[in-house]
C-alpha cells in the first residue's frame, strides 16, 4: 500500500518516545501476552498466552528501540538527502563535470574512490 506523503510526523513521533520511561520492555517469561518493563511493571497486557508465542507482544515489546532506531536512520538519510540536494544545486551552478575525487571531498568522504585510474574529468581539473 502506498500512502501519500503527510505532514513532518517526526516531531510528534519523538515526543510520544521521549515520554516513555527510559528502560526496556519486554515480554514476561511464561505469560508472552504480558509486556513489562526490567522491573516487572506491566505495560501492556494482550491476554494470557503462556508461552505460546504472540507476534503482536514481540512486536509491543521491541517498540520502543525499534521507533528510536528508525528516527535515527530517517534522520541519517533525510541529511543525505539534504547533501546530495545541495551537491546536485552545486553541479548545476558551477556548469561542468566534476570528478569522483572532487565529489567526494565536497561531500565529505571518508575513502577514495573505487577506481585508482583517474578519469577524464580529473585529467581535465588538473
Amino acid at each position: 500500500m502506498h500512502l501519500a506523503p503527510a505532514a513532518d510526523r517526526l516531531p510528534e513521533i519523538r515526543a510520544r518516545l521521549a515520554a516513555l520511561p527510559d528502560t526496556a520492555w519486554r515480554q514476561r517469561p511464561g505469560d508472552c501476552g504480558l509486556i513489562e518493563d526490567h522491573t516487572g511493571q506491566p505495560v501492556a497486557v494482550l491476554g494470557t498466552s503462556g508461552d505460546v508465542p504472540l507476534p503482536a507482544g514481540e512486536f509491543i515489546a521491541h517498540a520502543p528501540a525499534d521507533i528510536a532506531w528508525l528516527l535515527a536512520e530517517v534522520t541519517r538519510l533525510r541529511c543525505r538527502d539534504a547533501m546530495v540536494t545541495a551537491l546536485h544545486q552545486q553541479l548545476d551552478r558551477s556548469g561542468h563535470l566534476l570528478s569522483t575525487r572532487q565529489i567526494a571531498t565536497l561531500i565529505g568522504h571518508p575513502g577514495s574512490p573505487h577506481h585508482q585510474a583517474p578519469t577524464a574529468a580529473d585529467r581535465s581539473a588538473r
